[in-house]
């Protein structure tokens, strides 16, 4: 009863962010709403293992940053800048430039949705900018490469 409602104050707190990765990173609604509402469903069938880890949230990022990622070959039309941007930087820098910069997460909360310290999201950021100096530009964020 106490892990249904862990669970529950979980995804009640991470579903509308989760949702607002998933629909930035792919281009159809109904595929957005998918990724999300698959790794949820993963995350409740496990949710025990999972707080028995080290740290749930990062468990469950991945499993929604993987299930974002098949949902997405099954999509025509990804973003094509997106689809550069996770080609050619690692998924955490990517994952950070998409939360920091595309949706305007602070770093605190982008960090505590990927379960990792805020620490990581800035070098993941510092890292994306040196690969990409083009990200520096904040008049216009993502449009291109």
């Amino acid at each position: 009863m106490i892990a249904d409602l862990g669970f529950a104050a979980f995804a009640e707190r991470n579903r509308p962010r989760y949702t607002l990765y998933a629909q930035a990173r792919l281009s159809a609604e109904e595929h957005s709403s998918a990724a999300v509402e698959n790794t949820l469903a993963s995350a409740r069938e496990d949710w025990q293992w999972l707080m028995s880890g080290p740290c749930p949230a990062a468990e469950v990022w991945e499993q929604l940053r993987l299930q974002v990622e098949r949902q997405g070959e099954r999509v025509a039309a990804l973003n094509p800048v997106l689809a550069e941007l996770y080609r050619r930087l690692p998924h955490v820098s990517a994952d950070s430039v998409v939360l920091c910069r595309l949706l305007a997460l602070p770093v605190a909360e982008a960090a505590e949705l990927m379960g990792v310290e805020p620490s990581a999201v800035e070098a993941a950021l510092t890292a994306a900018r040196r690969a990409l100096p083009q990200l520096s530009d904040t008049e216009a964020p993502l449009r291109h490469l």
